[in-house]
């Protein structure tokens, strides 16, 4: 027989099911919770090292702007 959510627990708590037991089956477990954390860090750090692979490619950064003496003007 399902437990609907107004009765009571049966655990015996004598709270309602809803606010008893019901949440805590719906929760993550503590594997759940670590395959998550460890998804997210392999994702992060795969962000971060294409972030740096594209900016390694960036052209080389120099001085933009030169004083020319013979044009007595920046280019």
């Amino acid at each position: 027989m399902k437990t609907g959510r107004n009765t009571p627990c049966p655990c015996g708590s004598g709270k309602k099911y809803k606010n008893c037991c019901l949440n805590a089956k719906a929760s993550f477990s503590i594997y759940q919770k670590l395959m998550a954390t460890l998804f997210a860090l392999i994702i992060m750090g795969g962000l971060a090292s294409a972030i740096a692979a594209f900016r390694s490619h960036a052209p080389a950064s120099g001085p933009s702007r030169v004083w020319s003496e013979e044009h007595q003007h920046w280019h």
